[in-house]
């Protein structure tokens, strides 16, 4: 049942996480606090003590790693904070699997969002949105990661809750 919860929980915030991040290229600080903040009040319920402690670490462990991938221009802030919110839904049993899991979802996101870009046929729509237009504008290649990140989520927590 926890994992149904978790899921229900994370749902709403990885859905909003991937529409802002396509979007407006943002992962607003209010979006993790909140999905912080909803984990560790479920967590608090559902979880053993030792083990939301420890689920809080990683996040801890994925928030510094993050911050220095921020740091050295690798990933945006909010993919840093998002991505630590993130861990602390991961049993730790599940790293290596949720880390290749994110891998090929980030992979695909980049495949997709590029061919959606190139095809055009949603230009009405996302015309205007940041993550198509900033290289129509720029020659800076950016990937809304929130996409990637958001979808790892999801499958994850549908897989362990049997879902899919």
């Amino acid at each position: 049942m926890t994992n149904y919860i978790f899921l229900a929980v994370a749902l709403p915030f990885a859905l909003w996480t991937t529409w802002s991040d396509l979007r407006y290229m943002k992962i607003r600080n209010i979006t993790v606090l909140l999905m912080g903040a909803a984990f560790l009040i479920t967590g608090a319920i559902l979880l053993p003590f030792e083990v939301l402690l420890w689920r809080i670490l990683g996040g801890l462990i994925v928030l510094v790693l993050g911050f220095g991938l921020f740091a050295i221009g690798r990933i945006g802030g909010g993919d840093a904070k998002f991505a630590a919110v993130m861990a602390m839904f991961i049993d730790h049993s599940h790293i290596a699997m949720f880390l290749f899991t994110l891998s090929m979802f980030a992979l695909l996101g980049v495949f997709l969002h590029r061919m959606v870009g190139k095809m055009g046929f949603l230009n009405p729509i996302t015309d205007k949105w940041e993550s198509w237009a900033i290289e129509r504008r720029t020659s800076k290649k950016n990937f809304p990661l929130g996409l990637g990140m958001s979808a790892a989520l999801i499958y994850y927590l549908m897989s362990v809750a049997e879902i899919i």
